[in-house]
């Protein structure tokens, strides 16, 4: 079954693997093909160490749970428990041995064979939560980070319980929302019954700049039929702010929505039908992307979104349209130059505010090549792509060019100035 539900769940996945996974722990006949998607989704890691966080379905307790003994004993297999980081998270004080919360525990043991199914050399750790606050969950989490070799974190966790199939849908399209804009904080136990592992990983520093993909959603309904107490599901991938995320298959049809979208708009005037339902679940992820426009190398238009607040597919449509027909510093795109247009996509991660104690702090941190900055004071703003630093390489210059841009002097500097640092996987046609 647990084959079924992998090869079920199988999707095109970028070439690196997510840091964590959020995967719903029902019945495999209800979810299995979900959580399928969720572990797929890691198929091609090197994974030697699992951390799998739960919440506690039949046991009350304060802090974090860690079971006793050297392995579970599972139909087929033995799952290793990595015993090392057991004594260790207890000798920092993060969290305790107590086997009554991992007794027939199913958000952790419905995980244990896709892990060893895809990773069969893997040992695990796993964390049932029981009264704990984001902080503790996000310490043990960076702990864990710190001390094991790139360990693949797994969110167990179902979405909405026992409402309608019509409230449910609306109910988990909220839950979907707040997990890929960066809502986090505001995600509650009716939300995500594994909701304490979720916001944990996204408070820790493990979790920082995480870019989120949709794999999956579906109800119990689905299968039931039964429409009027349904359970809600939901698979996603939580890759690092490094590296890609976003599958050459999907770049290919952003770029083909971007193209179609100025084409229409162009040539007929008006901006094409979009559905979104007919792209992939990893194009509705609520995403931010910025396109850029050129003609024999010479800038033609920009236009972008800073923050996550529609489907991914929808924003690269709507802002390639603004782009040609938008952007304040150019005339809009006529019919004899669309064929000359090349496309260029920036798809962005979430920001993270910087913290600095001075002008040459600041740029002390900044990462020429990979930072985004959006700039913030005195109801100023602006934001420099990482793209930009082909043309400013050095910190200083990109950083005064950046304040000009903003409409501040290049020599502006207040207690009250704000910046974020974004990363963003840049792709053009053709490539």
């Amino acid at each position: 079954m647990v084959r079924d539900c992998l090869a079920n769940g199988r999707t095109e996945v970028p070439q690196t693997p997510p840091r964590a996974i959020i995967a719903p722990h029902a019945g495999y006949v209800y979810s299995g093909w979900l959580a399928g998607a969720a572990w797929a989704s890691t198929a091609a890691a090197d994974v030697r160490h699992a951390v799998v966080l739960s919440p506690s379905h039949r046991h009350a307790f304060d802090g974090i749970a860690l079971p006793s003994g050297t392995c579970f004993a599972m139909p087929g297999f033995d799952l290793a428990i990595n015993t090392g980081a057991r004594g260790a998270l207890v000798a920092a004080g993060l969290a305790h041995v107590e086997d009554a919360a991992h007794d027939h525990e199913h958000g952790a043991e419905t995980q244990f064979p896709f892990l060893d199914a895809l990773h069969p050399e893997a040992d695990v750790l796993p964390l049932v939560l029981g009264r704990v606050d984001d902080e503790q969950v996000a310490a043990a989490i960076d702990f864990l980070d710190a001390m094991l070799d790139g360990p693949l974190f797994v969110l167990s966790s179902d979405l909405s319980h026992f409402l309608t199939e019509p409230a449910a849908i609306t109910h988990d399209n909220e839950t979907a929302r707040l997990i890929e804009t960066g809502g986090w904080r505001e995600l509650t136990a009716q939300h995500a019954c594994g909701v304490k592992a979720i916001r944990g990983f996204f408070a820790s520093k493990a979790g920082t700049g995480a870019r989120v993909s949709r794999l999956a959603r579906a109800t119990s309904a689905d299968v039931s039929g039964d429409r009027s107490r349904v359970v809600g599901y939901g698979a996603w991938a939580l890759h690092g702010p490094d590296g890609d995320a976003i599958a050459p298959g999907d770049r290919a049809a952003l770029l083909g929505v971007a193209r179609a979208a100025l084409e229409s708009r162009t040539r007929v005037g008006r901006a094409p039908e979009l559905r979104e339902t007919g792209f992939s679940a990893r194009l509705q992820t609520y995403g931010a992307a910025f396109v850029t426009l050129s003609t024999a190398g010479r800038l033609r238009g920009c236009i972008g979104s800073l923050t996550a607040h529609r489907p991914l597919v929808r924003d690269v449509a709507e802002n390639a349209i603004k782009a040609g027909h938008g952007d304040p510093r150019f005339p809009g795109l006529t019919p004899g130059e669309i064929d000359e247009i090349a496309l260029k996509l920036a798809v962005l991660g979430p920001p993270a505010a910087m913290t600095f104690s001075s002008e040459a702090d600041l740029l002390a941190q900044l990462q020429p090549g990979e930072d985004g900055l959006i700039l913030s004071d005195r109801g100023r703003r602006g934001t420099f792509l990482p793209m930009v630093w082909e043309s400013l390489p050095a910190p200083a210059d990109f950083w005064q060019q950046l304040k000009r841009k903003a409409g501040l002097p290049v020599n502006h500097w207040s207690e009250t100035l704000q910046v974020e640092r974004y990363r963003a996987e840049s792709f053009v046609e053709g490539a």
